[in-house]
């Protein structure tokens, strides 16, 4: 039996399937450790708050966040509400000079703040970032910048790999105290001293709990450090072959094939029929 007490969760090729929705069984699986354990879930995605609430009214459990890869974090109460516990935002001159390097770039770029997502273009590369996350754009704006006044938590690039990757070098160079998170056709860039594990640290503190009582999922480098970190790190089997997560980092099935799900089942033992 697992002595976790929270499950933290990443969202994007971990908690939801290649189709965007949840397995059920995993989602079945997460309403049960929650409902027969006790299990307090941790969202914790480079997603802003507005799609996180989204996912956590699709899981169908009380979820505390780390969003924007940690520079939100949020602790669900038990009378619902939430309780802000920190806010990193990027620099402000650190957002003009990235936006003013992508616009030498074919690429899709995107500014989030607290509560907008703001877009250079509507093109392929946003529609389907639309559609993974649920949220439409607030301002589309070929001359994007930050907004007056407000808070930038994520700038995020979307193209195709050969452009990105002719970027990214130009992002590196400038992007002290950033953290740069790569994937073939995505960009993202948010606060370094805000990632997952410092996030769930301040969370746990709140919730008086430690990394010992944490079981986490990820797919990603963004999620390496968590789950290497965590009481039980596993990594899921859509993982790249060649994200080098240590030996005590256990593996699973892929987000496809309920791998959530069964690897609850295994921690969390019920007399429940596996009806996966």
């Amino acid at each position: 039996m697992s002595a976790a007490r929270i499950l933290a969760l990443d969202i994007d090729g971990t908690l939801i399937g290649s189709d965007k929705r949840i397995p059920a069984f995993t989602g079945s699986e997460v309403r049960r450790v929650v409902e027969e354990y006790g299990v307090r879930v941790v969202l914790v995605t480079a997603r802003g708050p507005q799609s996180t609430a989204i996912v956590e009214e699709q899981l169908g459990v009380a979820a505390s966040y780390c969003t924007f890869g940690g520079a939100l974090v949020w602790a669900r109460e038990p009378d619902g509400a939430f309780t802000e516990l920190a806010e990193t935002p990027l620099e402000a001159g650190f957002v003009r000079e990235a936006l003013a390097i992508g616009a030498g770039h074919d690429v899709h770029a995107g500014v989030y703040t607290r509560d907008e997502w703001r877009v250079n273009r509507l093109d392929y590369w946003g529609l389907r970032e639309a559609r993974n996350t649920a949220v439409w754009p607030d301002a589309i704006d070929a001359a994007l910048t930050a907004p007056a006044g407000a808070d930038v938590f994520k700038v995020m690039f979307r193209g195709e790999a050969d452009e990105l990757t002719a970027l990214e070098v130009r992002l590196r160079a400038i992007a002290s105290g950033v953290f740069v998170h790569r994937v073939r056709n995505v960009i993202e860039l948010v606060p370094a001293s805000a990632v997952k594990l410092p996030a769930l640290r301040i969370l746990l503190g709140h919730l008086g709990a430690d990394l010992a009582e944490v079981i986490a999922f990820g797919d990603t480098l963004s999620d390496l450090e968590l789950l290497e970190n965590v009481g039980t790190g596993v990594l899921m089997g859509n993982a790249a072959p060649e994200l080098g997560a240590a030996a005590h980092v256990a593996r699973t099935l892929s987000n496809d094939e309920d791998g959530i799900g069964v690897m609850l089942r295994a921690h969390f033992p019920t007399a429940r029929p596996f009806r996966p």
